[in-house]
């Protein structure tokens, strides 16, 4: 099969999505696939990564094509729209990567008028939670779904779910296409043999405290605003306790999360990280005693099957897709979106070592059987094979 990818950017600051599509494109290469990803230069707010632009760039066996932005906002391209007339074509299906920006709608536009099979990973975007939430007019994204995105939606060979939940929850716009449900996954390799303790702690200066760790992007919907109160909680019992914040911010909601930091006088028990990759970030999970993401929304969930596969025990809402999968394996706790209900799940893992143990270990045995590569490109290759038959089957 002849595979083209289209997500908006794939800069880091994006999280997982841009990620997980740069591992799955490797991956499927090397199950024999041929596979091209389509995206931008575009990085936050309104700068380029240092990429060529408008040539292929092959890499892993991927060609990417990095197209230059000419309107920020909505990040229109008009190479990335004379490409796509010319090659869409050529490519057996198309798998468009979240909603909302030019790349994706005109892609899954011009694939929908020629009749090239196509799929959608909204990738969390039709949760209610966000669906009603703009950075912008919402009289206006109302206005952009109706002409553009729902159409796309509607005529799409079908919408992919990285968990049953996200799938449920997108119900209520009673979408035409059929849909199906294959999670993301991680390359095994970092977690398989994981480094020796220590490492992150010194270089944070953090020594033998109780740990807990937040990874992820600095956004309104990680629920920050529940973990920093949780936290303070969690030190009038366990004075020594240390909370590391890992990720980038998009926005000056990192400057909100430092300033509710400081208004409780916590600025010694909490570090800020920016970013980490490879073994850096590895070390981070491998060095924490619980991981913590008390997200208002979720459609996967990354940073906790990394935790999972880094042995360590997690705390998630049960707003976070795959709680369900967590429970199941007694892999970590799941919480309200509230700050007592985390403080005393915190609580209860730190002043426990044998339970955080016994999670940790259910916790990698699932991340390895459930969400590594080679199971998950196989599930999304038959998924891909159904809807192009199905495209051959309806003569279109």
């Amino acid at each position: 099969m002849n595979i083209l990818h289209v997500i908006t950017t794939l800069s880091p600051r994006y999280g997982g999505p841009t990620t997980v599509l740069k591992a799955l494109a490797r991956q499927q290469v090397q199950a024999g696939l041929n596979v091209t990803i389509c995206t931008t230069n575009a990085d936050h707010p309104k700068g380029i990564l240092d990429v060529p632009p408008n040539v292929p760039i092959l890499e892993d066996g991927v060609t990417t094509w990095y197209f230059s932005v000419d309107f920020h906002p909505l990040v229109v391209s008009r190479s990335l729209w004379h490409w796509a007339r010319r090659s869409l074509h050529t490519f057996d299906l198309v798998h468009i990567h979240g909603l909302y920006r030019f790349p994706l709608t005109y892609c899954a536009r011009l694939a929908r008028k020629q009749g090239i099979p196509y799929v959608i990973s909204p990738h969390g975007a039709l949760d209610p939670y966000l669906y009603a939430r703009s950075t912008a007019s919402l009289g206006l994204k109302r206005l952009y779904e109706r002409w553009f995105d729902l159409p796309n939606l509607h005529g799409a060979g079908a919408i992919h779910y990285t968990a049953e939940d996200e799938r449920r929850l997108a119900a209520f716009l009673q979408l035409r296409a059929p849909s199906f449900v294959v999670p993301n996954g991680i390359d095994w390799a970092p977690f398989d043999q994981l480094p020796p303790r220590g490492a992150f702690r010194q270089a944070m200066s953090i020594g033998d405290a109780p740990l807990v760790l937040f990874l992820g992007r600095l956004h309104h919907k990680k629920g920050l605003d529940i973990l920093v109160p949780a936290f303070d909680q969690v030190r009038r019992s366990l004075p020594h306790a240390r909370l590391a914040i890992v990720g980038p911010a998009n926005d000056d909601y990192g400057d909100q999360v430092r300033a509710w930091v400081r208004e409780r006088g916590l600025e010694q028990a909490v570090v800020f990280v920016e970013f980490l990759t490879g073994i850096e970030l590895v070390q981070a999970y491998v060095d924490a005693d619980v991981f913590v993401l008390p997200s208002y929304t979720e459609n996967f969930g990354m940073t906790v099957v990394e935790s999972m596969a880094c042995a360590l025990p997690v705390i998630i809402s049960r707003h976070v897709n795959i709680h369900h999968e967590v429970t199941e394996e007694g892999a970590g706790l799941v919480t309200e979106c509230d700050a007592d209900e985390v403080a005393r799940a915190i609580l209860e893992l730190l002043n426990d070592p044998e339970r955080r143990q016994r999670l940790g270990e259910n916790g990698r045995r699932a991340a390895q059987s459930r969400y590594t590569w080679p199971r998950i490109v196989d599930l999304l290759s038959e998924e891909y094979r159904r809807v192009i038959e199905r495209r051959r089957a309806n003569g279109r």
